[in-house]
């Protein structure tokens, strides 16, 4: 991406984002919990909700304000699964802050989570059954991704390790680009092409959160990385052996991510076949199809970034 690019990347991104903020200040100004919510959202990327504004813009849709509010839903579903990540992650942080759980006690932070989830649905549902189904598939597909990353009953395979990412990461991708698809009324090929678009997207920016991972882990130094890695496969461990069955109880304690030069080559891969489809003459010439383009490439961007 050449630097002109990557500015009209962001003057786009950012006059979108500037939207989606004042439509979430919107949506939940008037909340009894409204500052337990800015706290849960406090900080985010809007990745997915914006990659739904700038797929629903690339598409010609018309109904911008509808647009907004769904990927509100998109970004309030994804705040409240994170929420609950925290907890059963025993993570502390969250974005440079204290999880909400280390705020405000895990029993008030899972029945916040939860409210969140419920604003994200009503949300959703008020824009139709269509895309109320879409988002709801997308939360059952991430939470079985996480499921089965914990008590995954065979050892990590290449095949196995990618069909995790595409449930508990892309599935929220893929759901953000079909439902500006919907949102846009694009036709049925139109609406697969951009649902593939949306899972490699997905899988791109979750192999680099690996990758990203991977190398600030090696940065703390090899006790501390050692400390990190057994923490987690104990916490995995604990969780798998309710499963009662000792093959989930071995797996658990595994290694779970792989080289990072498979991470880099699975990254590049993943960029080249989203910018293909984004490509595709099926999608109208436009600034937002640019955008498009681009963004694969761009959301890793970002979060290598981190890492560095």
């Amino acid at each position: 991406m050449t630097l002109l690019e990557e500015a009209r990347v962001e003057e786009i991104i950012g006059q979108l984002r500037n939207d989606l903020e004042q439509q979430l200040q919107r949506r939940i100004n008037k909340r009894s919990d409204r500052f337990l919510i800015e706290r849960a959202i406090a900080g985010g990327k809007r990745l997915r909700p914006l990659l739904l504004l700038v797929t629903f813009k690339a598409l010609g849709g018309r109904d911008y304000v509808k647009a907004l509010d769904v990927a509100c839903a998109l970004e309030l579903a994804h705040s409240a699964s994170l929420v609950h990540d925290d907890i059963l992650d025993l993570d502390y942080k969250r974005r440079g802050s204290l999880a909400l759980w280390r705020q405000i006690g895990v029993g008030k932070a899972l029945l916040e989570g939860h409210r969140i989830i419920n604003l994200a649905f009503e949300t959703v549902l008020e824009k139709g059954m269509e895309l109320a189904r879409i988002v709801v598939e997308a939360g059952e597909k991430a939470a079985r991704g996480i499921w089965e990353e914990i008590i995954a009953s065979t050892h990590l395979t290449t095949e196995l390790y990618l069909r995790i990412i595409r449930e508990k990461t892309a599935s929220l991708f893929e759901a953000a680009t079909e439902s500006a698809a919907v949102l846009a009324d694009a036709n049925e090929n139109l609406k697969n092409l951009i649902k593939k678009y949306g899972c490699e997207v997905g899988t791109a920016y979750q192999l680099a959160d690996d990758l990203a991972e991977s190398i600030k882990r090696r940065r703390y130094g090899r006790m501390l990385y050692v400390f990190h890695e057994m923490r987690d496969r104990v916490l995995r461990a604990f969780i798998a052996s309710k499963t009662g069955r000792m093959s989930t109880l071995v797996s658990a304690l595994s290694p779970k991510t792989p080289s990072e030069e498979f991470l880099l080559k699975e990254i590049a891969r993943r960029i080249n076949a989203a910018q293909e489809l984004a490509s595709n003459a099926l999608i109208p010439d436009s600034p937002y199809k640019r955008v498009l383009i681009e963004l694969p490439a761009y959301f890793v961007k970002q979060m290598l970034k981190e890492a560095a």
